[in-house]
């Protein structure tokens, strides 16, 4: 590629993200791909990307089906969902929540800094036990649109590796 098909690349890019707003609605974008594959469940579905405090932006869901819960294959969360459909019956209605996070500390077309958050948790009924919690997070850092683009999804991808 020559120097000016780089600059061209470049101003095309910019021109589609560049600015704040473009930027924040590609990461909402993205990260919605991401509910429908990792935190979708049987009763929450088409999950958005909403504000949940400021800077922090994601989707929560629940499992309320303990079978479908026990398709995740990370050993200690299943360890966990096992020992939560064994002592809770299913009466009570016993659940598993699930998060998918992203803390924005700066995203800008010249730089960012994200914290990504995947979260399970078989805490019920106040999940609030740390020890009945598994999360995985995935700081990201670029300093072009480019490095943006291409990385963000597999620093998604990278978090949500506990669901599977």
């Amino acid at each position: 590629m020559s120097d000016n098909q780089i600059q061209e690349w470049q101003e095309k890019i910019r021109s589609s993200f560049g600015d704040e707003a473009k930027l924040f609605e590609y990461l909402f974008q993205t990260m919605d791909n991401f509910y429908y594959r990792y935190i979708e469940t049987t009763t929450d579905k088409n999950l958005k990307t909403i504000s949940l405090a400021p800077h922090l932006w994601g989707a929560k869901s629940s499992e309320l089906s303990m079978v479908d819960a026990l398709k995740i294959q990370n050993p200690v969360a299943k360890k966990g969902i096992i020992e939560l459909a064994k002592a809770v019956p299913k009466s009570q209605g016993p659940a598993v929540n699930y998060e998918l996070l992203c803390n924005v500390e700066e995203l800008t077309p010249d730089h960012g800094k994200l914290e990504i958050v995947a979260v399970i948790n078989w805490g019920w009924p106040d999940f609030e036990d740390e020890n009945r919690r598994l999360s995985k997070t995935v700081k990201f850092e670029y300093n072009d649109l480019a490095q943006f683009r291409k990385e963000l999804a597999l620093k998604l991808e990278e978090a949500c590796e506990i669901f599977i």
